[in-house]
This record gives structure tokens, sequence and C-alpha cells, in this order.
């Protein structure tokens, strides 16, 4: 058991949290019921976790105000989504 440094209060008493209960589990496993598997990001659009096999990772250009109009920057970001929020964007 490794502790972390954070505390929790269970009834009138502390105790420090395991680095366990502070994993994050991915959403969609949760679903399927696979309470194993550990995200590994946060969807950008809805704020759930996510894990290696449901995030979708996406370029998205970023583009910054230069005086009257607006500068892209060569080099693509990333942006991390679910799976639902994916199939949702990029539906026609």
């Amino acid at each position: 058991m490794a502790w972390v440094g954070l505390f929790v209060l269970v009834g009138r008493h502390i105790r420090p949290l395991l680095k366990s209960e502070l994993d994050m589990r991915c959403y969609d496993c949760l679903q399927e019921a696979r309470s194993d598997i550990t995200g590994i990001g946060v969807c950008s659009r809805c704020g759930l976790a996510t894990c290696e096999k449901h995030a979708r990772v996406r370029q998205v250009q970023v583009t910054r105000q230069v005086g009257m109009g607006a500068a892209s920057g060569r080099i693509p970001a990333r942006r991390v989504v679910c799976r639902t929020c994916d199939m949702a964007e990029t539906a026609h």
C-alpha cells in the first residue's frame, strides 16, 4: 500500500488516502462491467476518464490572436476525446 500524502475524513477519524483510491477508471469500461481498466486521460469534451481502448487522440489546429486577425501554429496540438464524443463530433 502506497500513501500519496492526501487524507480523507472517515467518520471522526482521518486516514491517509491510498494510491489505488486516486486511480481514474475508464467510464466506458465501467459501463461494460470492466472496472479494472485504468484511465489514461480525460475527455476534453465531457470530462469523463477514458482508457487507451476508448480514447481517441485528435489533432487540432491552434490559433492565436495577432493584431486584427488570427495566426495558426505550424504544429497541431493533441486533444483527447472519448469514443462517444468522437462519434458525436464526426457524425454527419
